[in-house]
């Protein structure tokens, strides 16, 4: 994992405005990079897992800046005068204290949290700006889970366009059944006018019961008519004609919520994915693989996507030239997405 040269922290869950608290004293305005505060620091705490940070100054005063379930807080703990900087609907925020990892949870939740511009889902609120129908769809399951749903709902009842677009402008097949398996969670089965355009790309580019074209360059027709099969079923939308054949798709070991459509008798690489660790994560959930605990040590971020073909790394930069450099985004809504749901199936 790339490290960044400061610790920071991301304040702004949802469609809160954001803003990020950097080692040394400073607090940034996300979209203008204007600091806001600066402190004049002796010493500074991070507390990941309860979204604060706590600043004691040279001149012996003492701040936190938290986040909670209504907004973005500064406390002066000498004269305990608060500060609101930024505040929302209300976010639900589970402690999940009855399951295995419970820290990890809480800032994996909120890694999740975090990855919204205004409205809209996207993997990184800093190299991509536009909302990826995959990440999206593993990011709303996190957001069932949690009753957060609502955060979502804007968004995915006014997406227009059938394919997000965003792997150089190519209509990926996969995008059929992330964007109709998030629309189920908001309309009701096939009375929603959009699901009709949806259904008719479907049936068009279908041939012998699966989806045909490129996934990430490459043809992953299985895993692709796996996710349009979850969502009909989903929607109660008949999938007589969706046929998914015992054969090998390096993808689809990937789609752990439906284990039993899957052929896994080749072999396949296991070793752990360092720039893409989303794709590892979702087969250690399909297989019910042990996780090393090393992965799971408590930090910030804990998620991150490396070397990505369509990221503009370079707009990573004011949280971290570090990043920048070696082309990371940290944190990452899909890998953040992925631990989550396995993690959370471990009591």
């Amino acid at each position: 994992m790339i490290k960044p040269e400061k610790q920071f922290f991301i304040f702004g869950m949802g469609n809160r405005e954001k803003f990020i608290y950097k080692e040394g004293g400073q607090l940034i305005k996300f979209d203008t990079n204007e600091v806001v505060m600066s402190f004049d620091v002796e010493k500074e705490t991070f507390i990941f897992d309860r979204y604060t940070v706590i600043i004691y100054t040279k001149d012996k005063k003492e701040y936190q800046i938290y986040e909670n379930s209504y907004g973005v807080y500064l406390l002066d703990n000498d004269t305990r005068e608060g500060r609101c900087f930024t505040c929302s609907d209300y976010i639900n925020l589970p402690e999940f204290n009855e399951y295995k990892y419970p820290k990890q949870l809480r800032i994996l939740h909120h890694e999740i949290l975090v990855s919204f511009l205004g409205d809209d889902p996207v993997p990184n609120i800093y190299v991509y700006k536009k909302p990826w129908y995959r990440d999206a769809a593993m990011m709303a399951m996190c957001l069932e889970k949690t009753k957060n749903l609502h955060l979502m709902r804007n968004w995915a009842l006014n997406v227009t366009e059938l394919y997000d677009r965003n792997n150089a402008g190519n209509c990926e097949p996969d995008n059929l059944g992330q964007l109709a398996f998030i629309l189920s969670y908001f309309v009701e089965k096939t009375y929603y006018p959009f699901m009709y355009d949806l259904r008719y790309e479907a049936d068009r580019i279908m041939e012998n019961g699966l989806l045909t074209g490129l996934t990430d360059f490459s043809h992953h027709e299985i895993y692709s008519t796996l996710w349009l099969k979850l969502a009909y079923e989903r929607l109660g939308i008949d999938t007589k004609d969706i046929k998914i054949p015992k054969e090998f798709d390096s993808y689809a070991r990937m789609f752990w919520m439906d284990k039993k459509e899957v052929e896994v008798d080749t072999p396949y690489n296991n070793e752990y994915d360092e720039k893409y660790p989303y794709l590892s994560w979702a087969r250690y959930h399909f297989n019910g693989d042990e996780i090393d605990e090393k992965l799971l040590e408590i930090k910030y971020p804990m998620s991150w996507e490396i070397d990505a073909s369509q990221a503009i790394y370079e707009n990573i930069a004011p949280l971290s030239q570090n990043y920048a450099d070696n082309k990371c985004a940290a944190p990452h809504s899909w890998h953040a997405a992925e631990m989550f749901l396995y993690l959370i199936e471990i009591k």
